[in-house]
């Protein structure tokens, strides 16, 4: 969830900015901004859940 709106609030400011022109942004940055969100997104996931898992075993 909270994965979920950091990403919402990420575009939403992508968008402010490039309308603003404080960004020049095209298909390559976005796709990179992206790229690394949700890496970010599923690595704070895992570790999450790696750091959950010895509680539900023992």
């Amino acid at each position: 969830m909270i994965v979920v709106i950091g990403t919402g609030v990420l575009f939403v400011g992508m968008t402010v900015a490039e309308k603003k022109g404080w960004l020049d942004l095209d298909f390559e940055k976005v796709e990179a901004v992206v790229k690394i969100g949700m890496s970010a997104g599923i690595a704070g996931g895992l570790l999450y859940f790696i750091s959950k898992l010895p509680m539900m075993f023992l």
